[in-house]
């Protein structure tokens, strides 16, 4: 090592593409982002262009090389991570052959509903520990073997984003452990009963319930998360890294972000307040059986971690997305005054948030703009509104909704753990003092944040780190990169408050969550 050595991690979720470097020497990061567009095609379908999120993440690798003294700094390594589910079918050579379809997707949303009425779930859970739902690789597939057959049969393979974006620095088409275990269609519980000493390998059930027999050749076997691959000298000269610098091949993005956020075992649960609202805890694999936590948690997504141990995931896309819709779509008077007051939209609104006085009787929202757990189908909606209702109460409302939908997920993760556990948060939420409150109160346990904010992008570099022989093991990488926590302890002046407000959200969702406004 020179000392002067750099960590460089990629990061690409549902809307942004991240380049990260981590510096050994002196610590710290820097980061470039890209927004990747979406486009929706027909209603319930939400896609992108993966060439523009390659491009993306080629001009952002170019802007963080840019940044550092390239005589006396080099990258020494690359480490991946990324969003999982959705589908990314690609040729041969790594190229797509159609847009990508987003893991927010609903086109299977009516097929699944009546694959659930038949009981296809309950069959398949206890080999793949995922539950049904539309934005599934297997799902997506069979969507597409009616609408689309012709791609199907000019494809090679289908990828997880990151591994798409793997493939196309490294050249080789590979799909990795933790990604494939989330996505529903492999046997997670036969490589559980192996310890581990097995390959993963495909879920017979799961593929012929899809029907996609002719199709399972795009399913490849999986590599382990550790595996090292090399930049290619064809995307040395796009992204300007050197070819031949050491590739690993990374984790599923809630494996990241778990492990990312110094969570090695079943002591903490981590949430994510992004896009999505992730919550999650870790069990061990042997565990994740139907007659143990598998069958108490019924958890929305399940995949395969570090240390041989089950990821289980309560997640829907109900968290701080609607708040930015909030912001930039529908409450826009006061975020134009904020912003002809040379004022941050987001700090503003959250600060006056703070100062806002509750009462028990604002008006909820329900922050199913994208879908809920329940339903791909559901709606958002503000209900208990008056003519005293303005903005300000609007979205206090989301802010509380996203929360109080979060609690929802935990409840029933913290139904199968011995106690309490307390929560490490990340996401857009922790930008603000105000919100990281909120959680603390809304949730009643103790909430750590991190000031590092690409806590995915902090497990991605310890890997490569671990691959090059920089850190002993992840653990040791983590805490080298990501070493100091904020803590938030719940307001108990606001317990009594919080529990009559979390009945009624409670009883308000399951009313109004389950009409058909949707797919």
């Amino acid at each position: 090592m020179t000392g002067r050595d750099q960590l460089l991690a990629i990061d690409a979720g549902g809307s942004l593409v991240k380049a990260t470097l981590f510096d050994l020497e002196r610590g710290g990061s820097l980061v470039r982002s890209r927004s990747v567009p979406l486009s929706r095609p027909a209603p319930g379908q939400t896609e992108r262009d993966a060439e523009l999120l390659w491009a993306a993440t080629v001009e952002c690798v170019r802007e963080v090389l840019a940044a550092i003294d390239r005589g006396s700094e080099r990258v020494i390594a690359v480490g991946f991570t990324g969003h999982g589910n959705g589908l990314y079918l690609v040729d041969r050579q790594g190229r797509p052959t159609r847009n990508a379809v987003m893991a927010a997707d609903t086109r299977a949303a009516s097929t699944v509903r009546r694959w659930v009425a038949a009981g296809v779930d309950e069959e398949l859970q206890a080999r793949s520990w995922n539950g049904l739902w539309a934005g599934q690789p297997g799902p997506l597939l069979a969507a597409l073997a009616v609408a689309e057959p012709e791609v199907l049969q000019r494809s090679y393979a289908v990828l997880s984003c990151k591994d798409y974006l793997r493939g196309r620095l490294t050249g080789s088409v590979r799909t990795e452990l933790s990604d494939a275990s989330a996505g529903g269609l492999y046997d997670n519980t036969a490589w559980a009963a192996a310890s581990g000493g097995a390959p993963l390998t495909l879920s017979e059930p799961a593929v012929a319930a899809f029907g996609l027999e002719a199709a399972r050749h795009l399913l490849l076997t999986p590599i382990g998360s550790h595996e090292l691959g090399e930049v290619s000298s064809a995307a040395a000269r796009e992204t300007g890294l050197t070819a031949g610098t050491p590739v690993i091949a990374g984790l599923v993005d809630n494996a990241a972000l778990h492990h990312g956020s110094g969570v090695f075992d079943g002591s903490e649960i981590c949430v994510g307040a992004g896009t999505w609202s992730v919550n999650q805890v870790l069990v061990p694999a042997v565990e994740a059986t139907m007659d143990s936590v598998l069958g108490a948690i019924r958890p929305t997504a399940a995949n395969i971690a570090l240390g041989g141990l089950a990821l289980l995931c309560e997640a829907s896309p109900t968290s701080a997305s609607n708040f930015d819709w909030a912001l930039t779509r529908a409450l826009t008077r006061t975020s134009s005054e904020d912003r002809a007051a040379g004022q941050d939209v987001y700090r503003a609104r959250l600060e006056r948030e703070g100062m806002r006085p509750q009462r028990v009787d604002d008006p909820m929202f329900l922050p199913f703009l994208d879908g809920s757990r329940a339903d791909a189908g559901a709606r958002g909606a503000w209900v208990g509104l008056s003519s005293s209702t303005g903005e300000d109460e609007l979205l206090g409302a989301v802010i509380e909704g996203i929360c109080l939908e979060h609690r929802r997920h935990i409840e029933r993760l913290q139904a199968a753990m011995p106690t309490r556990l307390p929560v490490r948060l990340s996401g857009g939420a922790t930008k603000s003092g105000v919100w990281c409150q909120r959680f603390a109160d809304v949730l009643g346990v103790e909430v750590h944040i991190s000031p590092v904010s690409e806590l995915g992008s902090v497990c991605a570099a310890a890997l490569a780190g671990v691959g090059v022989g920089a850190f002993g093991d992840v653990r040791q990488g983590v805490g080298t990169l990501n070493p100091s926590w904020r803590l938030f302890e719940p307001d108990p002046s606001t317990a009594e408050f919080v529990s009559a407000r979390y009945q009624r959200y409670c009883r308000v969702a399951e009313t109004l969550g389950g009409l058909p406004w949707g797919t």
